[in-house]
């Protein structure tokens, strides 16, 4: 869905930028194919980039690409990259995704973004007239790449080399961006805290402390085997100076440690004191990634409990989908609503020690699992 809107919206632009470049067909020369990856993963602007594969250069119409005889899928450039003698065997991570407008198809070769910059062979690769030169380090600027036979200016490939050692980011950027190398992170207790830093970096330190204000129960505590859970805060220091604070909660007594999901609202489906309340997580947030960094699937417990805690939370690709998400919802609220009141029924075990907790326990578990098959079915409609 989400590529779809922003392809759609390159489209309209009717120009090509930095990280973007339309293909009427598909490559009929390798060399060309891989020179336009090679500059493309290069490309200044920090975000993935798109080979639109099916659209007009020039007038941007759109062709589609069903009947062309060069189509190649994912596996066939994936292939074709494997094969190629890169620095440090380090090779662009690519995605091929095929989506309709209208009556066509377009191909959207994905390169991915990575701070493993710059991307270039150790090995010159010809393809008849057209040769990709050996330790040649091309990019992107503007609508224009890098000539085969030249080279990168001397700033454009500066900032690459920043880029592959995070020296373009903000620290709390790199400190998040760290945070996916799990293994290279020392924990230690020191007088009621637990501090984590990482072995690199040891400047960057995450510090758990306990909170003491007794807060209302989290609904998701009540799928948990253990009920019991506790509030803590996070304060992410650089230099001891605090740049990332929010609040974690232990669950399923102590078993698995998860940051507090954001709200959602729709208002459709409120009940009571609920708001058509449901929690969720933005997938690569700052949250999701701490989700990530303190959950060990090799825990048997902690992966019990996270599969009961993924039943009545939802995961986003972005908060457009999300907002696209609930407006759909909102336009099929009788039948949503009509199993949200089926699954309230089959929570009769859920017990708390007032009546209107438990109600407002069971109706937002209830709205938890109703729309996350919602989401999954959503999904699949969309692909």
């Amino acid at each position: 869905m989400d590529l779809k809107n922003t392809i759609v919206d390159l489209i309209d632009s009717k120009k090509e930028g930095d990280y973007w470049d339309f293909k009427e067909k598909w490559y009929d020369n390798r060399a060309d194919l891989l020179h336009d990856i090679i500059c493309l993963a290069n490309n200044r602007v920090g975000r993935d980039a798109y080979i639109i594969i099916g659209v007009e250069d020039k007038t941007f119409n759109i062709k589609g690409i069903q009947n062309d005889l060069n189509r190649k899928n994912q596996q066939n450039v994936i292939d074709f990259l494997k094969s190629k003698n890169f620095c440090g065997g380090i090779r662009p991570d690519i995605e091929v995704r095929t989506i309709n407008i209208l009556s066509d198809e377009i191909d959207v070769l994905v390169i991915k973004n990575s701070f493993d910059t710059p991307y270039f062979l150790l090995e010159d690769y010809r393809d008849r007239t057209e040769l990709v030169r050996k330790y040649s380090i091309y990019t992107r600027v503007g609508d224009t790449n890098t000539p085969k036979d030249g080279i990168a200016d001397i700033d454009q490939i500066e900032y690459l080399w920043k880029k592959r050692f995070l020296l373009t980011e903000s620290p709390i950027k790199r400190i998040f961006d760290s945070l996916k190398d799990k293994e290279n992170w020392d924990e230690r207790y020191v007088k009621g805290e637990t501090i984590y830093y990482y072995k690199y970096n040891p400047e960057y330190t995450l510090v758990v402390e306990e909170e003491e204000d007794d807060l209302y129960p989290e609904f998701y505590s009540m799928v948990m085997i253990n009920k019991n859970q506790s509030y803590l805060n996070l304060n992410i220091k650089y230099y001891g100076t605090i740049v990332f604070q929010c609040q974690l909660t232990y669950l399923d007594g102590a078993r698995l440690l998860v940051p507090t999901p954001n709200w959602g609202f729709i208002r459709e489906l409120e009940r009571d004191r609920t708001q058509g309340a449901y929690k969720y997580y933005i997938y690569n947030s700052d949250t999701e990634r701490l989700l990530n960094f303190f959950f060990d699937e090799t825990i048997d417990e902690q992966e019990y409990a996270k599969n009961r805690f993924d039943e009545v939370v939802l995961y986003f690709e972005s908060n457009n989908q999300r907002k696209d998400f609930e407006s759909y919802i909102s336009s099929i609220k009788d039948d949503v609503n009509r199993e949200i009141d089926e699954e309230i029924k089959k929570l009769d075990y859920i017990k708390c020690t007032k009546d209107a907790e438990t109600n407002y326990m069971r109706t937002h578990i209830a709205i938890g699992i109703v729309l996350n098959k919602y989401l999954e079915k959503y999904i699949v409609e969309l692909t």
